[in-house]
């Protein structure tokens, strides 16, 4: 089947993307937009291999098997499978590690796909990405750059890989950033609005780099109604990244709503150049 399947390791991407743009690995002190990070990364390796997508496989962790918030979220993207782990004292790595082996044999197996972008470090997985290679799987992988002057030392993944993408600090700030301190946050210069504002408007750049042109005239011909599906992922997009709950927060969700329909005006006034859509 000519598709694509894309394999996360979320412990990697938090810990080296935490570092090279908030100079911390602490997830405490990371906010990742789970959606922004997906359209990313579909849309990179799309761009690559010019195939469709099969699915992204994201692989984390948690202490007790149920997710976080923010995992749940994750689960319920568009072709987006969490593969969720239970932590063990100094397992939780390999874990992760056992679960991308067996997605990616099984997949090469099955020739379910024909690219597979992995984005990691666990040099674990060099065999099974050979084997994969052997049943003919293009095999790339997708890796975060140094946070220091320099070249990256080459491993064996990097050679083993067919071709090797290195994401930068302007490619991961797209979709991570640091969590707003709480004396930034208790400031009487702190407004709230403004974070769930740029948060919605975030949302509404990814809906409309995937929207079909029905869609978008679907969405403006309900207006100043956002449809049920659309409205839901937004409110959950922005309590991801704001890191907290909107419910009851009346001014609040004006805000989302309005920074939304700010930008969609925005696409109306920019596009089309010359015709109409």
């Amino acid at each position: 089947m000519d598709r694509y399947a894309i394999f996360v390791d979320a412990e990697y991407l938090y810990t080296e993307g935490g570092m090279l743009c908030c100079n911390s690995p602490d997830r405490q002190e990371i906010l990742l937009y789970g959606l922004g990070a997906n359209d990313f990364l579909t849309g990179l390796a799309g761009n690559v291999c010019d195939l469709q997508p099969l699915r992204t496989y994201w692989y984390d962790t948690s202490g007790d098997g149920v997710g976080t918030p923010a995992q749940q979220l994750m689960a319920t993207l568009p072709n987006m499978k969490l593969r969720l782990q239970t932590s063990a004292a100094g397992g939780s790595q390999s874990a992760v590690g056992a679960a991308i082996k067996r997605d990616l044999s099984t997949l090469a197996t099955q020739r379910a796909i024909c690219d597979a972008f992995l984005l990691t470090a666990d040099e674990d997985l060099l065999d099974c990405v050979m084997e994969a290679q052997d049943q003919g799987l293009r095999v790339t992988l997708i890796s975060i750059g140094a946070r220091h002057d320099g070249n990256d030392p080459p491993t064996g993944l990097t050679a083993e890989a067919d071709e090797v993408i290195k994401l930068t600090k302007d490619d991961l700030s797209r979709f991570i950033r640091r969590r707003r301190a709480p004396d930034d946050a208790a400031s009487d210069t702190y407004d709230p609005v403004d974070s769930v504002a740029v948060a919605a408007a975030e949302f509404a750049e990814s809906w409309l780099y995937r929207a079909s042109d029905d869609e978008f005239d679907g969405l403006l011909d309900q207006r100043p109604r956002i449809p049920e599906s659309i409205d839901g992922d937004l409110l959950y997009a922005v309590e991801n990244v704001i890191g907290g709950s909107l419910r009851g927060q009346d001014r609040l969700r004006r805000a989302v709503r309005q920074a939304f329909w700010n930008r969609i005006d925005q696409e109306v006034q920019d596009w089309p150049p010359d015709e109409g859509r």
